[in-house]
């Protein structure tokens, strides 16, 4: 129990809005509750704090919250009653709160639409949920089968994903995830993305896209992620993983993080034609096919086999014999939940973390013949 507070407390600390303004709280049983807190909060001034408990939600239309209030918005899940209140804990643990699509309609959606001029800087935040069997429908060309997360604000605003797993979502485009900052940046941090597909289009598992204004930087980070067994058309010649769009003045970091058996590329990077082209680099992360108009300055290349316990049926914990077990050396910025990996366990054991959404927890210094590795 000690354990499940401390991470608790850290991860709702720093999940909670950060711009000093009044925050609303929801505490959410069910679908219905879900829903309209969603509504409720998209009408909101404050910044709101949607807490949802631990279980499985399953709507007859895609969850949505759908603003025009320049407030931030914080999603978790993994809340629980502990006697002292509703809601009071946080279980670290993803898989234990499902957001589930039901192989016909997106699982969520998060449009952030303040009146052109704003200024109030914001935060959109979805973390420690498992997003499933979302479908984004070719027809009407719905992009993010699993979320489909876009600020259209003239002001900063941030959007973090933290800890999720996006897995067996379907879409026109980026069948997992498609992420828009008109004015922003973008984190994927802790995450497990698997077996996402964009049947008719590319970039299954993600698609992340930000403008820029002048004199501001723009920053992408993906960092101690998994993406694997990614499917696609490979429309245009995109691949199935993960695609980011970096405009001039954008830079792309991909930190300790793994892709795996993606169809096509694992990574696609472009610049664009009317607002010129940014960077990107990687550091202590496999990235074994990159594509698109723009280089991958990679430092410290992780290659080869990562020796998954089971990729075939989902499970992506390195084994005890994997060659990147304490190799993932590189530094991540503006990442609250470095200490704890994706099912809630120290991130760090040695010293040094692996890379990848979750840390072995069973390896150590000694072999049984005695001698240290």
């Amino acid at each position: 129990m000690a354990r499940i507070l401390s991470f608790s407390l850290l991860f709702a600390a720093a999940l909670t809005p950060g711009f000093a303004r009044a925050t609303a709280t929801w505490c959410v049983h069910d679908s219905t509750e879900l829903r309209q807190a969603l509504a409720d909060a998209a009408t909101s001034p404050e910044d709101d704090d949607i807490r949802v408990r631990e279980g499985v939600y399953v709507d007859d239309g895609a969850f949505a919250y759908i603003s025009r209030n320049a407030a931030s918005l914080s999603i978790s899940g993994g809340w629980y009653s502990d006697g002292s209140g509703d809601c009071a804990q946080m279980r670290v643990d993803a898989s234990r709160t499902v957001i589930d699509g039901g192989g016909v309609r997106q699982a969520l959606r998060i449009y952030h639409m303040p009146p052109a001029g704003a200024t109030q800087a914001a935060s959109l935040s979805v973390a420690n949920l498992s997003l499933r069997n979302g479908f984004g429908d070719p027809a009407t060309f719905q992009r993010g089968g699993g979320l489909d997360m876009n600020s259209f604000s003239d002001a900063w605003t941030e959007l973090h994903l933290d800890n999720l797993i996006v897995a067996g979502n379907d879409g026109y485009f980026a069948g997992g995830a498609n992420l828009y900052a008109k004015n922003g940046s973008v984190r994927i941090a802790g995450s497990l993305f698997d077996a996402n597909r964009a049947s008719t289009s590319s970039s299954a598992q993600a698609s992340i896209s930000t403008n820029t204004i002048p004199g501001v930087a723009q920053n992408v980070v993906i960092a101690h992620s998994t993406f694997a067994r990614g499917r696609c058309a490979e429309l245009s010649g995109r691949g199935c993983g993960v695609r980011v769009g970096l405009v001039s003045g954008a830079h792309l970091d991909v930190l300790d993080s793994l892709f795996f058996d993606n169809a096509g590329t694992d990574l696609d990077i472009e610049g664009s034609i009317q607002l010129g082209d940014g960077s990107a680099s990687a550091d202590s992360s496999l990235v074994a096919h990159v594509g698109g108009s723009l280089p991958l300055d990679a430092q410290r290349v992780l290659a080869g086999d990562p020796r998954f316990v089971d990729a075939a049926n989902g499970d992506f914990h390195l084994r005890d014999d994997s060659p990147f077990i304490n190799l993932g050396l590189a530094a991540v910025p503006a990442y609250a939940f470095d200490v704890i990996d994706l099912d809630g366990s120290l991130r760090s054991r040695f010293g040094a973390a692996d890379p990848g959404a979750y840390e072995n927890q069973t390896w150590d210094f000694l072999f049984a013949d005695g001698f240290e590795r």
